[in-house]
Parts: structure tokens; sequence; C-alpha cells
């Protein structure tokens, strides 16, 4: 029953980005033989037909391998080419003193963590070739520590050991929130 929610979802989810002629190539009926198990799925049927589909290569791409500094134009371009991707943030949800301060300014870091959790949690929901796991939000939450420190690098070095400072309290906030 699970399996048959989801893939209703994903084919509701999946037409809802594609073009209305398009639409008719989604009924796919499994042949005989064909198992809807998680590597043989009918999902994986509906990947290989339709271009711009999820594609964790291109989620690697964006979060682990595009420098900061070129984010948000990556993002942009990848959106554009990759109507699945989720883009949407609430930017920094840190209480109190929210994204950006005298010595730091980590919105473009909290964008990039935000569209890594969106898009790799709603892959792995799907069963579209990744396993949203404590080993892949460690990895993700990694790479955020780096681009908070990044994005203290700009600064004097008088105002980077405070900007430091709070990439410590970030990254530590976001790995107690996403638990182990």
């Amino acid at each position: 029953m699970r399996r048959l929610v989801a893939c209703c979802f994903a084919t509701t989810l999946l037409a809802s980005m594609m073009h209305a002629e398009a639409v008719a190539a989604l009924v796919v009926k499994p042949s005989a033989g064909h198992s809807m198990n998680r590597h043989g799925s009918v999902m994986a049927s509906l990947r290989s037909v339709m271009p711009g589909s999820p594609d964790v290569a291109v989620l690697d791409r964006l979060v682990f391998s595009t420098p900061l500094q070129q984010f948000r134009i990556e993002r942009s371009r990848a959106k554009r080419l990759h109507r699945w991707i989720i883009t949407a943030t609430d930017g920094c949800t840190a209480p109190l003193i929210g994204s950006s301060g005298k010595s730091f300014d980590f919105r473009i870091a909290c964008e990039r963590h935000d569209l890594a959790y969106a898009n790799y949690s709603t892959l792995s929901r799907m069963n579209l070739g990744v396993e949203w796991d404590s080993a892949l939000r460690a990895r993700v939450d990694d790479q955020f520590q780096r681009d908070l420190q990044e994005s203290c690098l700009r600064r004097r070095h008088s105002e980077r050991l405070r900007c430091d400072a709070w990439v410590v309290v970030f990254f530590h906030a976001v790995r107690l929130a996403a638990g182990p």
C-alpha cells in the first residue's frame, strides 16, 4: 500500500512538472515480470523517459561541488533545467540573531543547507536513488559548517574570530536539531 501511495504521489508530482502532452506518457503499466520493488520500480521507468527528472548527481553537484559564491547562480540555472528541484528556503532560522550580524552573513550557506535537506529527504521518500539517513545528514551538515567558515573568511581578522564563534553556535544548533 505504501508503494502504491508513493507511486501515485510521485506520478502526480511529476505530472504537475511536465507539459500536458507528456502527461499521457506517465500511464505506465508494469509488464509481466516487472516488479514494483525499489530497484525495478515503475518510478525508474518514469525517470528514464522524462527529461529533467530527479537526478541525485545534479543535487550532489549543487550541494557538495559548487563553490559557495556561485551557489545562487547555479541554483537558479539548475531550477530552470530541473524543475523538480525544491528551492524554497527560510534562510537561517536561528532565534534572536537571524542570518546576519555585524561580523557574519550566513544566508547563502543556509540557503544551500535548506536546499539539501528539502531535496535529499524528498528524493528519499520517493525512493529516487538516495537514502536520507544520519550519514547523509551529517555529510550535509559538515558541508554547511564549511560554508559557514567560508563566509567568515572575507572578514578582517578581528571580525573573523567573532564570526568563527557564531559558526560553532550555528553548526551545533543544526546538529542538535537534525538528530543522530
